[in-house]
C-alpha cells in the first residue's frame, strides 16, 4: 500500500498531465490546476514532516517573479523559524513553484498568513496535510 506522500506525487503527476493537455479546455484546466495547488503544499508538507516532525507552518516566498515561490523557512508550533537546509530544498524540487496567483483559491486557504503585497505566505502544515488526504479521497471515492 502506497503511502499518502507516496500517492500525492502519483495525483500530482497526473493533475501536471491533466493541465497540460486541457490547454484548450479551460474549465478542466482550472480544475486540474487547483488540484495541483492541494497537491503541492500537502507534498511540501510531507517532504518538510520526514526531516522535522516539529515542523507546523512553512514561509513561502515569492520570487523575482510574483508567479515563481520558493520555501524559506521551516516554522515551529511555537513560532521559531529556521530556514530550510539544503537537502530539505533540494527534496522540494520546486513544489512551491506549482502554488501560483491563478491557484491561490485552492492554497491561500491553507495558509496561517497571507501577504500579497509583501509576496510573504506561510503555509499551514496540518491545514495542506488534510488538503492532501482530501484529494486523495476525491480519487479513491465512487463516481456517481
Amino acid at each position: 500500500m502506497a503511502t499518502d506522500e507516496e500517492a500525492l506525487f502519483e495525483v500530482l503527476s497526473e493533475e501536471i498531465a491533466a493541465y497540460q493537455i486541457a490547454a484548450h479546455l479551460p474549465e478542466q484546466r482550472a480544475a486540474a490546476d487547483l488540484e495541483l495547488a492541494r497537491c503541492s503544499a500537502a507534498l511540501i508538507a510531507h517532504v518538510l514532516l520526514r526531516h522535522d516532525r516539529a515542523v507546523a507552518a512553512v514561509r513561502v516566498q515569492e520570487d523575482y517573479d510574483p508567479d515563481e515561490r520558493f520555501a524559506s523557512a521551516a516554522i515551529s508550533a511555537e513560532g521559531a523559524e529556521r530556514d530550510l537546509t539544503e537537502r530539505e530544498s533540494d527534496e522540494l524540487d520546486g513544489l512551491p513553484g506549482n502554488l501560483m496567483d491563478g491557484n491561490a483559491a485552492a492554497w491561500h486557504p491553507l495558509c496561517r498568513d497571507v501577504d500579497d503585497r509583501g509576496g510573504v505566505y506561510v503555509l499551514d502544515v496540518a491545514r495542506a496535510l488534510e488538503a492532501g488526504r482530501d484529494v486523495l479521497a476525491r480519487r479513491t471515492a465512487p463516481s456517481r
